[in-house]
């Protein structure tokens, strides 16, 4: 429930942002103490933190301060997704390398929709509380593109890396010039230009993709080894920090000893020894789990993949439409890649991985190893902003603790970039990135959803009015929904009050809760599939032609007319 005061803050905030804004009767999770502050007050001045005290009775403030009582929720930073790429979409076609559909959809018109949907994306993160996002490689056009978005206004934190430097890149991302995602390390010399050459583009740090071919990891490992080493150092003497994908424990070892910062992947070829963990502890190496995305893409390449009601209202729906539409636009290869994955040899090899990379978790934690929570977003099947919540409980199923997954989720992404001093936790002189949760997020997962209100560089925003979808996404929101044969996710898009008609105007129906019982055999009819044949998006009105599947042995195919009205669908029209 909310209070006045808290909604007349809000009122206040809505009208215009504050230069201060003071936030009293709050509970901080202090994930540094590991203690949970009771009844505290945190003073923002131009999104800046300027006081975190007790009790305190702030007298004389500003003409024009927003006060807002919170009532006794809890205060915690802004979470981090330490490992996302904006150059990859998360839909079937994002990675040609993976499964090559490009005589489907040429790889120019996916990075096109990328580059055309970005700021959409980092406001489905920051719906989501997530206030910094941390893209691990990405391309010439995209730090540009990174650069113009930082300067607009409602969006979360960004840091990115260029290029990534790697002795090896796969043929469908060869000759792709300013968005080329891969820069090849041919010489040590070549190395330490493209480096510098990044500098120019105004990178934030420098990603290394140590990938070995071969039968013999460790021989390649060390053939790669100067190269690797000569890109660190380079770095290192221009003040960036270096991360580095290298999931055997081999090239992870070898990148650590060579002054790697960041490590953005698990080990998953063995079990971690006490001496590499000291390690990591030793150089303050950060280390990212991801422990979903590689199991993603056998989900969704063997068409086992299930979305569940967070992730078909939070994610793209385009995106989201592609991998559900799966085994199209190729059912022949799709069988291949069912046939292979579906295997109990290739079923057990999966099981062997998330087993090695659960344990190595937590042998990292228990060692005291600083671990970050990041994704690998924008790869097959891991969706930007609603994957950070199926890798949150993958961790904590894991072992990790909620105050364990708290400190991963907020300081220590920052700790990755070694900007700790800037952002990250709620203190004095940090960036004003908080969440206002209604419930304690140290008795569950699910109270991290339960987010009241986002500030962002000071200003307060409310959480769902940061994604306005338009009509197109909202039309193919409720058909995914469908296919994904989820009631409550196929009724989100749609008006409390909406009207169907069959076609021109005679009403079936009317308001939502008649929908959701005329609308239940969505799940119970497991063969319900319906096909978009094409679309046509004119204004506030989409016109599907559809082909449906489920209710005989032939489809039947319609037309349905969506009119959308205040960002719900308001009126549908079927024709037959």
């Amino acid at each position: 429930m909310r209070s006045p005061l808290i909604l007349m803050a809000l009122l206040l905030a809505g009208l215009s942002a504050p230069a201060q804004i003071l936030i009293k009767n709050v509970l901080i999770p202090d994930t540094e103490q590991k203690k949970l502050l009771t009844g505290y007050s945190v003073l923002v001045q131009d999104g800046i933190i300027q006081r975190v005290d007790k009790d305190k009775n702030f007298k004389a403030l500003p003409p024009g301060t927003t006060v807002l009582d919170a009532g006794g929720n809890y205060l915690v930073p802004g979470f981090t997704d330490a490992h996302v790429h904006f150059f990859q979409s998360g839909g079937l076609y994002a990675r040609p390398d993976a499964i090559d559909l490009r005589k489907y959809r040429p790889y120019a018109e996916e990075i096109s929709w990328t580059q055309s949907h970005m700021a959409n994306l980092l406001r489905r993160y920051l719906s989501a509380g997530i206030t910094s996002v941390i893209d691990v490689g990405a391309s010439e056009n995209f730090l540009k593109l990174k650069d113009s978005l930082s300067r607009k206004s409602g969006l979360p934190l960004v840091r990115m890396t260029g290029p990534l430097l790697t002795t090896w890149v796969p043929a469908p991302f060869k000759n792709l010039g300013a968005n080329s995602p891969f820069t090849e390390m041919l010489t040590e010399e070549d190395t330490r230009k493209s480096v510098r050459d990044q500098l120019a583009l105004h990178t934030d740090f420098i990603k290394i993709w140590y990938i070995v071919t071969g039968n013999d990891i460790e021989a390649g490992a060390r053939k790669n080894l100067p190269l690797v080493k000569a890109a660190i150092e380079e770095a290192h003497k221009n003040n960036k920090r270096v991360a580095v994908h290298a999931t055997e424990r081999i090239t992870a070892q070898l990148a650590v000893e060579a002054g790697a910062d960041f490590l953005v992947h698990s080990v998953d070829d063995e079990v971690l020894s006490d001496s590499f963990v000291q390690l990591l502890k030793s150089r303050k190496t950060v280390l990212c789990p991801t422990l979903v995305v590689a199991g993603n893409y056998g989900k969704v390449l063997g068409d086992t993949y299930h979305f569940n009601t967070h992730e078909l209202n939070l994610a793209h729906p385009a995106t989201i439409g592609s991998i559900i539409d799966y085994p199209w636009p190729d059912t022949a290869l799709a069988r291949m890649y069912k046939a292979s994955l579906s295997s109990p040899l290739q079923k057990a090899r999966q099981k062997g991985t998330d087993s090695i990379m659960a344990l190595n978790l937590m042998k990292l934690v228990n060692g005291g190893v600083i671990i970050a929570t990041g994704t690998d977003a924008g790869n097959t099947g891991t969706q930007h902003a609603s994957s950070y919540f199926s890798e949150l409980e993958a961790m904590q199923a894991a072992g990790m603790n909620l105050w364990q997954l708290l400190e991963s989720s907020t300081i220590n992404g920052a700790r990755a970039l070694g900007q700790e001093a800037e952002w990250g936790s709620i203190a004095k002189n940090k960036k004003a990135n908080l969440l206002l949760l209604e419930a304690n997020p140290l008795d569950s997962l699910a109270n991290w959803r339960k987010i009241h209100r986002v500030m962002l560089n000071g200003e307060l925003l409310d959480p769902d009015t940061l994604l306005q979808p338009g009509p197109e996404e909202l039309v193919q929101q409720q058909l995914n929904a469908y296919n994904a044969h989820n009631l409550e996710a196929f009724l989100e898009p749609y008006a409390a009050d909406v009207e169907l008609y069959e076609f021109p105007g005679k009403l079936l129906m009317k308001g939502k809760e008649n929908m959701r019982k005329d609308y239940l055999f969505i799940t119970r009819i497991p063969a319900l599939y319906c096909k978009l044949q094409n679309r046509l998006v004119q204004g506030n009105m989409v016109i599907d032609h559809e082909e449906v599947w489920g209710f005989g042995p032939k489809p039947v195919y319609a037309v349905a007319i969506y009119i959308i009205e205040k960002g719900k669908i308001s009126k549908v029209y079927f024709h037959q």
